[in-house]
């Protein structure tokens, strides 16, 4: 049984689909030096709404997200 405080599967899985349809746009406004900082912070916070014994599904969605937008990333070319 799961603590009031914590989030359902469906909800941490909402989340994590929310943090992948904007990281695009967080990276896009943000300098380089910063985005380690953003991944930290909603990492953390969606593994701080997530039940203990969901850490590892959340961690791994959220490594699933994060290697997806990274390999995006290093597939385009800078225009200049």
């Amino acid at each position: 049984m799961t603590h009031a405080s914590f989030k359902p599967r469906p909800d941490l899985d909402a989340m994590v689909d929310a943090i992948d349809r904007q990281l695009d746009t967080l990276y896009a406004t943000s300098s380089a030096a910063s985005r380690a900082e953003i991944w930290s912070n909603l990492a953390s916070a969606a593994l701080k709404l997530a039940a203990p014994e969901d850490h590892e599904y959340v961690y791994d969605r959220l490594h699933a997200v994060f290697k997806a937008h990274q390999d995006a990333a290093s597939d385009v070319a800078p225009s200049r």
